[in-house]
């Protein structure tokens, strides 16, 4: 009875912000497509994209160097069954960075707009938003921000974790701003100010790990060590084994894991946004990797009567 108030009210009943599910779990998902105006011809991007900040709203894009650059604007749409639009974003780029044979684009959001709930809902939900009291610790998405932050988890964004270590002492923390660019060079975010961003600036080296979706209260719990220091590997939950070429710690029920090194980096209001160089990537088993998404696009899935697994915490 309360879940179907919660829904007459809010148009949707789902209890939690975002919503757990492993990457294999998502059928009939969305696809990403870019156009720099609405007669040109789109660009399916979907495995192409890297979400990288929040406020802003930073998208990464990546084009082989010598192809012909998208135009400073763009629109993406995000599709169902390739033709329907659900949402759209748009964007403006604001940097490019060169890295080995490909370009990346990296576009700050303008504008968002989705069908995931209806227009009378999202202005309702806005104004209960606007009521609540703010936590310091989070940070305000003021506006259409909101929405466009939402936009951009209707595609299962990977849960990694991040392993930092002195030799003696470590921190383990999640991160769902990032993405490896081909096989040579990977692109992550962290919040300026942050223990996790100051420890990465400081050690150079990081290992991130895909973990399987049974470790999702794991990884959810973990988000505090981002303001924490370094601690003794028993505050952790790890394996046995150590990454193969810096040693470093791997958490329980890894998949894959991946050695970095620092390369570069930029800073965005909040962001800093890290670009490593790949020094090893390693298969330890098969998973199905943690990934979540916004309660908005899983609301429209349930709509829709989209199977879908989810992993309530």
């Amino acid at each position: 009875m309360k879940a179907l108030l919660k829904k007459w009210i809010t148009g949707s009943s789902i209890p939690q912000e975002y919503l757990c599910l492993g990457a294999r779990d998502c059928h009939r998902p969305l696809s990403v497509f870019i156009r720099s105006s609405p007669f040109t011809s789109r660009i399916e991007v979907t495995h192409k994209h890297y979400f990288l900040g929040y406020k802003p709203l930073i998208i990464g894009i990546s084009v082989r160097t010598g192809d012909s650059l998208l135009n400073d604007e763009i629109q993406m749409d995000f599709c169902f069954e390739n033709e329907e639009v659900v949402a759209t974003l748009q964007l403006k780029r604001f940097q490019n960075k060169f890295l080995g044979d490909t370009n990346i684009l990296f576009y700050q959001g303008i504008d968002g707009r989705h069908h995931f709930i209806s227009p009378i809902y999202q202005k309702v939900n806005a104004f209960i938003e606007s009521l609540k009291r703010k936590s310091p610790d989070n940070v305000d998405l003021p506006g259409n921000l909101y929405d466009q932050v939402r936009i951009a988890y209707c595609i299962p964004r990977l849960i990694s974790l991040i392993t930092v270590f002195d030799g003696s002492r470590m921190n383990l923390f999640p991160t769902d701003l990032h993405g490896a660019l081909g096989n040579d060079f990977y692109l992550g975010s962290l919040r300026i100010g942050g223990e996790a961003c100051g420890q990465v600036d400081r050690l150079r080296r990081i290992v991130i790990s895909e973990i399987d979706k049974g470790q999702f209260r794991l990884a959810y719990g973990l988000g505090k060590r981002h303001m924490q220091p370094m601690a003794d590997r028993s505050s952790f939950h790890l394996e046995e084994a150590v990454s193969a070429n810096f040693g470093f710690p791997l958490p329980a029920e890894v998949g894959v894991y991946r050695e970095l090194e620092y390369f570069d980096h930029f800073d965005v209001s909040i962001h800093r946004i890290f670009i490593y160089r790949t020094v090893n990537a390693t298969v330890i088993k098969n998973i199905d990797p943690l990934t979540h998404v916004h309660r908005y696009y899983a609301q429209w899935r349930e709509n829709r009567k989209l199977e879908t697994h989810y992993l309530f915490r």
